[in-house]
């Protein structure tokens, strides 16, 4: 089976790499002339263009944002005008509920199946293949690519038609933010307190405290904004997710924070970033 694989950034080129590991036939394509270099030197073939997926059965997508999922699924020369009617199009992309039921409108019409199935995760669970996958769309499309979604996941779910992974997602995604700037302010109040805080977090954590302490708390404790998900790109998401889900207050606060991070030019660094904000807020407190 080919498998093409559109966007070699930070979660897509594991993602491919883990793919072709699998033994997949995989052809990578991206605007980025070093991504596609880099996928190159792991011994992958690289498409120059879009063009290049035409023989593909199964091409995934990893992307920023709708438009650029739109713009190669459906702009011209995109993927819904060079793939054969009976191919796939799976979207690992986190976008708008609305663009993709609109994306997957337009693949039906030319006989292409789409699923929405963002991914739960970092790069690092990406390298490792433990991604969580929330996939929307018909359950007898799954069951064709299921096998390349396992190379890189550990759990892999359909939760409903089309659009329904996103909303799940961004679900998830309100509450990591929102725990993850509670986790900050724990760390604060810590170092306030003038205690250990190495040995409370680890004290906290032999608790009932969830897995968000064990992803950032080090990051947060050190100041470490090395990015694995970035700032911006949670922006985005709790943007989406204001558009297709009831608001919140805590979530109305999360974007607040970010909103902050991103004025104070974090944008680019990693969620434990948030920990500035917090810092400064509570200077007032």
């Amino acid at each position: 089976m080919r498998v093409g694989f559109v966007g070699l950034g930070r979660m897509g080129r594991p993602m491919a790499s883990r793919v072709h590991g699998a033994g997949f036939s995989v052809v990578g394509q991206d605007v980025a002339p070093e991504a596609c270099e880099q996928l190159r030197a792991e011994g992958l073939e690289v498409a120059d263009s879009i063009g290049g997926l035409s023989e593909c059965e199964i091409v995934c997508c990893s992307l920023p944002d709708t438009p650029q999922v739109a713009e190669v699924c459906t702009g011209p020369g995109g993927l819904f005008d060079v793939l054969t009617s009976g191919s796939v199009v799976v979207d690992l992309s986190t976008i708008s509920v609305s663009g993709s039921r609109q994306i997957a409108a337009q693949a039906d019409a030319h006989g292409i199946g789409f699923l929405d199935a963002p991914v739960s995760g970092t790069s690092i669970h990406a390298e490792a293949g433990t991604l969580a996958i929330m996939v929307g769309g018909p359950a007898a499309v799954l069951e064709r690519v299921e096998p390349v979604l396992a190379s890189f996941s550990m759990h892999v779910e359909r939760v409903g038609d089309n659009g329904a992974g996103l909303q799940l997602k961004l679900v998830s995604n309100r509450l990591i933010t929102s725990y993850l700037t509670s986790i900050a302010e724990a760390v604060v109040a810590l170092e306030r307190t003038g205690l250990d805080v190495e040995r409370s977090i680890e004290i906290i954590r032999a608790g009932a405290a969830p897995r968000q302490l064990d992803y950032k708390s080090d990051s947060l404790r050190m100041r470490d904004f090395t990015p694995k998900f970035t700032v911006d790109l949670m922006r985005k998401d709790l943007r989406l997710a204001d558009e297709a889900l009831p608001p919140t207050r805590m979530a109305a606060v999360a974007h607040e924070i970010l909103d902050h991070a991103e004025q104070a030019g974090f944008g680019d660094s990693d969620l434990a970033s948030l920990i500035t904000v917090v810092e400064r807020y509570m200077e007032g407190l």
